[in-house]
């Protein structure tokens, strides 16, 4: 069965963990994280915690 987990930063709506049986692997919605697609982590909280870095990182370059 594959389990997958919304990731959601702040209200905005990210992309997705999936579970790929020992790791987990990142869909990206968000433009902002499409260098993130499809890169593997330990866990979906492992995911959701690296998108909110990237994220953070981009939203400082711009403002």
């Amino acid at each position: 069965m594959i389990e997958s987990r919304p990731i959601d930063i702040d209200g905005r709506f990210v992309g997705v963990a999936v579970n790929a049986s020992l790791s987990w692997h990142f869909v990206a919605i968000d433009p902002v994280l499409d260098d993130l697609h499809g890169t593997h982590f330990a866990s979906a909280e492992e995911v959701a915690r690296v998108a909110r870095l990237v994220l953070a990182r981009a939203t400082r370059r711009v403002h």
